[in-house]
């Protein structure tokens, strides 16, 4: 069994994503899951984990990076996988608290 849900996104634009309600008064919180899940299964589990409804589910994509680091012995090369990430809209009146447990 996969784990669907990994974590909650706290970048800047998921923050801002979460803290204002779009025009029909429905919040969005971005989640970072696995990559084979689907649109259908990352909703079920956030209504199975939050008890909240869900709208509409989004997912993107995001591409692996290399990531460069200056040090003492020269430049150092890593790179950063690839994963998934939903962007999850709620039905209008629901909200979800996921600063409380930072």
């Amino acid at each position: 069994m996969k784990t669907i849900l990994i974590k909650p996104l706290f970048t800047e634009k998921a923050i801002n994503l979460s803290r204002k309600k779009n025009a029909r008064g429905a919040y969005t919180y971005a989640f970072k899951v696995h990559r084979d899940a689907t649109k259908p299964e990352i909703a079920q589990a956030i209504q199975q984990l939050y008890n909240v409804e869900v709208e509409e589910v989004r997912t993107a994509v995001m591409p692996a990076r290399i990531r460069t680091r200056f040090t003492r012995k020269g430049l150092q090369e890593s790179r950063l996988p690839s994963y998934k990430k939903a962007y999850v809209r709620l039905k209008p009146g629901y909200e979800l608290n996921l600063y409380e447990n930072l």
